[in-house]
């Protein structure tokens, strides 16, 4: 059974940034820190193009190389599969950081210790949506928890998982009939 995570729906997401303002409502980041990034692709790397948005944070991954990489233990995953990081044992090593191939652990330079997305663990504990699913205008971004329902999804063409660490995140391809010819007209071209 896959673990707690996002799903992104690619024809919703507008890059409108109100899921990384709500993170950082929520979690109060220090200036530098960042938990959630929106980056955007299309077809022609140019203005112009079809323009598609990922809303990109920790993928809470099955098999985290942070968890594995960090010498100090600071690193947990939970029975639903939220990766926590505990900022009191945490070194400041950096070497999470290095082993995570999607950035996601972030250094708060002022405090000397990694941070990263928890998923708003106590908010899903109390059976609230993580602070950046809440904040989604477009209903773009969604939070699967351990037990949800699955939806239909697929790999996004350029997204890849170097380190094999099984992001949870899911995708759904756009399903609008001009955007999503331009999405299928991507993947051709990121085949190459």
């Amino acid at each position: 059974m896959r673990g707690a995570g996002f799903v992104l729906d690619l024809g919703r997401c507008v890059g409108c940034g109100a899921c990384v303002l709500g993170c950082r409502l929520s979690n109060a980041w220090p200036a530098g820190v960042s938990w959630r990034r929106i980056v955007p692709f299309n077809l022609d790397r140019r203005g112009g193009g079809p323009t598609y948005h990922l809303s990109l944070s920790c993928h809470h991954c099955e098999r985290p190389a942070c968890v594995n990489a960090c010498p100090a233990g600071a690193y947990t995953k939970r029975s639903d599969g939220v990766v926590v990081l505990n900022e009191e044992r945490c070194i400041g090593c950096r070497y999470c950081e290095m082993a995570c191939p999607f950035d996601a652990p972030s250094y708060d330079g002022a405090a000397g210790v990694m941070t990263k997305c928890h998923l708003c663990s106590e908010r899903i504990d109390s059976r609230l949506q993580p602070a950046c699913v809440a904040a989604c205008p477009t209903e773009a971004l969604t939070f699967r928890g351990r037990n949800g329902v699955e939806r239909e999804k697929e790999p996004v063409p350029g997204f890849s998982d170097p380190a094999g660490c099984a992001p949870s995140l899911d995708f759904i391809p756009p399903r609008r009939a001009k955007r999503s010819h331009l999405y299928e007209r991507l993947r051709e071209v990121l085949k190459r």
